[in-house]
């Protein structure tokens, strides 16, 4: 996109068969899955939430179609998502951003010297990291609390679910390669350029290709060094939860599981200090609320992109203007739906998110990357393409996601 300043999706709907299949088979199950995390992800907040305010309710005691408990649930998930979509019209993203940023930092801080006070195995974590293995759950989860959440799942779809909850899904990287178009790294929302104009731009008869190559190399720096903080961050944090999670949380044999899937891991602060609580209870709430602030604005960025690539005539100002706003009701309303219906029609938090990372998460991020490097032949001249070991990994990356995917669906629905 930084080079060519035409989005993926665009490139994607000239790949060999018939037109548009790709951009197709990436976008119509990202849509239709886009109300699951703005149900998901304001409903695990909505527990959390509850659960601190310390009111009792009589879970058995039916209220309508709802138990007490889903019921209260429901009702704080509803304002935690009505927080949201009022901080996306009101656009005050920086204020949380950085309000975010500063209490998320002292988050991993506390949690990395906890993991230093605690002292785990690094013999047994670099194995872990290096050599990957699914094991079978521990025997506590075979316990009365968590016999009906483990019931007949394989650790298969445990997986999936970390990968797609830390990691994203394809909805999520159609968005995110659409916001450079505000960032403007290069030609990403300024112009395209055709392949004819590249190759001319980069012709060793040229006077001046070898400078154009090297503004192009510049130009792609930016969303490497982008990306490349960003998961590290990403694996950073998630490095920290997990080494937590075996320390703290398996030795005692607890699970963030059923209506809970937050409240536990609080301890992994308060082993420093009980009132370092309230530090973790203010980061998550911002970082859930910043969540789906984000994710009101990458899928709407996420939309408005694949209509543009399989109808391009609806390209004007005023058709995205309409596409985003409708796109920001259709999460929000059709989020708010999935939490009021039932728990026994809609599924548990758990459940919605396995079945959208199956069907959305691995698989489909596999796909990509060889639909990447398919682009990047078709697309650009030699001197702007990959490197020889970036194309290496996106081929080991296509491999191990796409298996991954056939591994889980399989699982899932096997």
């Amino acid at each position: 996109f930084t080079l060519t300043g035409e989005h993926p999706m665009v490139g994607w709907s000239k790949l060999p068969g018939p037109r548009f299949w790709f951009p197709l088979l990436i976008a119509v199950p990202a849509v239709s899955l886009m109300p699951v995390a703005f149900s998901a992800i304001p409903e695990m907040l909505g527990g959390f939430i509850h659960r601190l305010s310390g009111f009792e309710v009589h879970p058995d005691r039916p209220v309508g179609p709802w138990n007490g408990l889903e019921l209260r649930i429901n009702v704080w998930t509803s304002l935690v998502l009505c927080i949201s979509l009022t901080l996306s019209m009101l656009s005050s993203e920086h204020i949380l951003e950085r309000a975010s940023t500063v209490v998320l930092s002292v988050i991993v801080v506390c949690i990395a010297g906890t993991v230093v006070v605690l002292g785990p195995n690094l013999f047994g974590l670099l194995a872990g990291l290096f050599v990957p293995r699914v094991p079978g759950f521990p025997g506590f989860v075979r316990t009365p609390e968590y016999a009906v959440e483990f019931s007949g799942r394989s650790p298969w779809l445990e997986v999936a679910l970390y990968l797609s909850a830390v990691g994203g899904g394809a909805a999520d990287y159609v968005g995110y390669v659409g916001m450079l178009r505000t960032r403007q790294w290069g030609l990403a929302g300024r112009r395209v350029a055709t392949r004819e104009e590249l190759n001319i731009a980069v012709a060793p008869e040229n006077p001046i290709s070898r400078t154009n190559i090297e503004r192009g190399m510049q130009w792609s720096r930016a969303p490497l060094l982008d990306a490349t903080f960003s998961f590290f961050f990403v694996i950073l944090v998630t490095l920290l939860f997990g080494i937590m999670g075996t320390l703290v949380l398996h030795s005692e044999g607890i699970v963030p599981a059923n209506n809970g899937l937050l409240n536990e891991q609080e301890a992994f602060l308060t082993v420093l200090h009980p009132e370092l609580r309230w530090v973790y209870r203010t980061g998550v709430f911002l970082a859930l609320i910043g969540t789906l602030y984000g994710a009101f604005e990458v899928y709407q960025q996420t939309f408005t992109e694949s209509v543009a690539a399989v109808f391009p005539r609806r390209k004007s100002a005023e058709h995205t203007i309409h596409l985003r706003r409708g796109i920001v009701a259709y999460c929000f309303l059709g989020g708010l739906l999935m939490v009021w219906l039932p728990e026994n029609v809609a599924g548990s938090i758990v459940q919605r998110m396995t079945f959208a990372s199956v069907v959305s998460g691995a698989m489909s991020c596999g796909l990509w990357c060889f639909a990447m490097l398919w682009l990047d032949r078709a697309r650009l001249p030699a001197p702007l393409r990959m490197s020889l070991p970036l194309r290496m990994l996106t081929w080991l990356a296509g491999i191990a996601m796409t298996g991954l995917g056939i591994q889980t669906i399989v699982a899932y629905f096997g």
